[in-house]
């Protein structure tokens, strides 16, 4: 694929007419440079707006586009490139920015542009991940400021797995081996996760954490679950269970009291008893005295005889006697009927025992199903665990094996590979060498041999020697080297902003000049670059006269300056916030 033209809809937009082979230059210029402000200037005038406009048309996101949309409403693009010798225009409306047209085609997705144009420009293996026309366009035409940052690195790719997916598509490289170690990675992350779950699971985590063998917890969980199912199967379930236990609660508190009236009432009648046993027994003697003593003491009123005396002794001990035996009679009775009513209240008793003894509550049962449904899962799991640990073990052993079996097979493959990375090795070298002689450099590729999610070890490199510019320098090199060198691709342009000259001293910028014209003169490939005046003006002293006109003045396409917003590419004063 070769860029022909980038034009519009409006007369006001300065029309990009690329040369078909060869080098093309759009140069920004000041209208004072003594007094402008270098920066602001050269980028207003829409040089680098060239690049952001090409990707529009090549089905660049809408969202990066959001200022353009809003502005510039009615605005079409046209980008016309050539296709194995075949020119097609791609078109894109800003009003319109989910469809691109291609040639007289109906409109279609973004997504079916993808599609369709990745058939005609690259060769991707089937059925890879990340290998897609808009992650490896970047690596002809970077599109953004960050996309100069690394030069194995134009798409700003989220994970070093992406970024190597297109690096060794390009580099001829096999992507099914990326992909293979990827997944094997991928699948010890998923393994690994699992052992970190089961670790902070909280009925396993004591196996880990106190080194305790879950064969013996299995078999003492196997006990309690036969004790709880044996004890389960022996229970009734009574309804009633509360009620009646209330009953034999209410039974056991009056048996109590019960038993305390007996207990009173044998304690009368033993000590009613003891009195009956140990009546006094007042003799003649005993009375004679007791009269002496009365008559002393009260003799006016001492009129009974001796003989009455005697009598009342004898009346009053015969009445105590009567009356304590028909107390004893009554007590008796009484403790009859008591020891009758407890006798009763204990079969009672006894009954409801019986019967909440044969029964349990439905609660009851439901807690006691509960606890062995808990246990029953506390197995299964604590079974689940030992056979997933086992197939942890066996399966990071075989992942293990994988590593090393494809780390051995990578490591013939780059062997029998060599004269292909050969190749871009000394192209990429050579470029190098033309800008630091006495700096090692080259694209190194390395089996990685590590448990990553990275095949290959790709790295190009200019040992450094802390020149201002040698990362742009890199990236130049990078980016002839995948054009020239590179695989899978039918693109036969490179198109560099101007940023890439920036921080370049004069004699590095004015090389860059010559390595392209000598690369590009005489081939079907195009080399395009945006160009500060100013930084032609640091090489002018460099290159002769007769260079600086072959190289540049002769292949300047496009100028732009900053004098009238006529000048400008859209030709409008309008401000899209683009860098």
């Amino acid at each position: 694929m070769k860029l022909i033209e980038l034009s519009a809809n409006k007369e006001s937009f300065k029309t990009v007419p690329f040369n078909k082979s060869g080098l093309s230059f759009i140069v920004a210029k000041q209208k004072n440079p003594e007094t402008s402000d270098n920066g602001k200037t050269y980028n207003g005038v829409g040089k680098s707006l060239i690049i952001l406009l090409i990707h529009f048309c090549l089905g660049a996101k809408k969202e990066h586009y959001t200022s353009f949309i809003e502005k510039l409403p009615d605005w079409v693009f046209y980008l016309t490139v050539e296709i194995n010798d075949e020119q097609h225009v791609i078109s894109r409306k800003m009003s319109e920015p989910t469809k691109i047209y291609f040639d007289d085609e109906p409109a279609m997705t973004v997504d079916s542009f993808y599609e369709k144009i990745r058939k005609l420009v690259f060769s991707f293996p089937v059925d890879t991940q990340y290998l897609t026309f808009r992650n490896t366009l970047p690596f002809f035409i970077r599109p953004l400021k960050k996309s100069y940052v690394d030069a194995d690195n134009p798409s700003n790719f989220h994970t070093p797995y992406q970024k190597l997916m297109v690096n060794a598509f390009l580099m001829g490289l096999d992507t099914n081996l990326v992909q293979e170690k990827y997944k094997l990675r991928k699948e010890q992350e998923r393994v690994e996760e699992l052992e970190k779950n089961i670790k902070n699971d909280d009925l396993l985590k004591e196996f880990f954490t106190q080194d305790k063998d879950v064969n013996l917890k299995i078999i003492d969980l196997e006990d309690e679950i036969d004790k709880l199912r044996e004890s389960r199967e022996k229970y009734e379930v009574a309804e009633d269970y509360y009620d009646v236990k209330i009953e034999a609660d209410s039974i056991e508190k009056e048996l109590a009291k019960k038993h305390n009236e007996i207990v009173l009432l044998k304690n009368q009648v033993e000590n009613i008893t003891k009195s009956l046993k140990t009546s006094p027994d007042l003799g003649r003697d005993s009375i004679e005295k007791v009269y002496e003593e009365v008559k002393i003491v009260f003799p006016e009123n001492v009129s009974k005889t001796l003989h009455d005396l005697e009598s009342f002794y004898s009346k009053l001990t015969s009445n105590r006697i009567q009356k304590l035996s028909e107390q004893k009679q009554l007590i008796s009775k009484r403790l009859e009927e008591n020891l009758g009513k407890e006798e009763k209240l204990k079969k009672e008793l006894d009954n409801k025992m019986k019967y909440l003894g044969a029964h349990q509550a439905l609660d009851v049962v439901i807690k006691v199903s509960d606890r062995l449904k808990d246990l029953e899962a506390q197995k299964e799991k604590l079974q689940n665990y030992e056979e997933l640990i086992g197939n942890y073990h066996k399966k990071s052993l075989e992942i293990k094996e994988s590593f090393i079996k494809y780390a051995k097979k990578t490591e013939e493959y780059i062997e029998e590979l060599k004269p292909i990375i050969k190749e871009k090795q000394e192209f990429f070298r050579k470029l190098a060498k033309r800008f630091y002689p006495n700096n090692a450099s080259g694209i190194t590729v390395y089996n990685n041999e590590g448990e990553n999610q990275q095949r290959y070890t790709i790295e190009a490199k200019i040992e450094s020697d802390n020149s201002d510019g040698i990362n742009n320098v890199k990236i130049f090199c990078y980016d002839m080297t995948m054009l020239f060198k590179g695989y899978g691709h039918n693109i036969k342009f490179s198109f560099h902003d101007s940023r890439l000259f920036d921080g370049i001293d004069e004699k590095h910028k004015a090389e860059i000049f010559k390595v392209v014209s000598e690369l590009f003169s005489n081939t079907d490939y195009q080399y395009i670059a945006t160009v500060n005046q100013n930084q032609l003006n640091e090489i002018k002293s460099i290159l002769t006269e007769q260079e600086y006109k072959e190289i540049i003045e002769k292949n300047t396409i496009l100028t732009l300056t900053d004098e009238d917003d006529s000048e400008k590419l859209l030709g409008i004063k309008v401000d899209v916030g683009y860098e």
